[in-house]
């Protein structure tokens, strides 16, 4: 060190001032945690708190259910904020702890439930049905008003709602559009292999015994009865086979 007398007096002017001025650092109540990027929006209305979507013209506030096009929450006071601020920027968040406002109008929300938007521009609510959510509640809230929320936007099945075929493959062509669903698209592209694969196994090796079955009676008539029974049992045997790798795929798009 070239100098360390003034490295010194600089540590001790800013200890100083520091001291003199604490409303400096503590003007402000942060989002601890939070880390949001001033991003150009078209809805002038949108407050922190608001959920926000893509749309033709740019962000706009969510009016959809489910929206399968939302980008993030508008926040008042993030801890990080990246790009510069300008008159037509706000700080948005996509990924981590924010504080959301809520309605009631799928019931009240518990600590763990997952929240969506709504057709209340940029309200979210309780996710009671699979699709596209905002992220996980990480408090009670009865009535309306802001909650902290674990913002991940993904799609997600609801346990409880009712599982169907037209939902994996709705997911799928839906979740492409976003990245960061990756692992998800994954998880049921893993489980469809799964089933199919068994199903073509199953029907694959009935085949195979039923010809067999039909070839071996015919160079033993006698022993018909012993040969049928045995094709009964090799049949229930591959049928069992197949139908627990069918249920071990759907364990998996709706359970896992």
């Amino acid at each position: 060190m070239k100098n360390p007398a003034r490295f010194i007096f600089k540590i001790f002017i800013t200890l100083s001032l520091l001291s003199a001025f604490p409303s400096v650092l503590y003007a402000q109540e942060f989002d601890p945690g939070s880390i949001a990027t001033n991003t150009p929006i078209v809805d002038k209305e949108a407050k922190a708190g608001d959920v926000l979507s893509k749309a033709e013209a740019g962000l706009v506030r969510s009016d959809a259910d489910y929206d399968k096009n939302m980008f993030g929450v508008v926040v008042e006071n993030p801890s990080i904020v990246l790009n510069k601020p300008s008159s037509d920027t706000v700080p948005v968040i996509s990924y981590g702890e924010v504080l959301v406002t809520v309605g009631n109008k799928n019931g009240d929300i518990k600590r763990g439930d997952f929240v969506t938007s709504s057709s209340v521009p940029g309200l979210a609510r309780k996710a009671t049905e699979s699709g596209f959510v905002l992220g996980k509640a990480l408090e009670d809230m009865e009535g309306k008003g802001k909650i902290r929320v674990f913002v991940n936007i993904q799609y997600r099945n609801i346990e409880g709602a009712p599982p169907t075929f037209g939902r994996v493959f709705k997911f799928l062509a839906s979740a492409l559009e976003r990245p960061e669903n990756l692992p998800e698209v994954l998880r049921y592209l893993f489980a469809m292999v799964l089933g199919g694969g068994a199903f073509v196994l199953g029907f694959v090796s009935f085949a195979r015994s039923l010809r067999s079955g039909v070839e071996a009676v015919g160079r033993n008539p006698l022993a018909k009865s012993s040969i049928q029974l045995a094709m009964v049992l090799n049949l229930g045997g591959i049928l069992t086979l197949t139908m627990a790798g069918i249920g071990l795929a759907l364990f998996v798009i709706f359970y896992f």
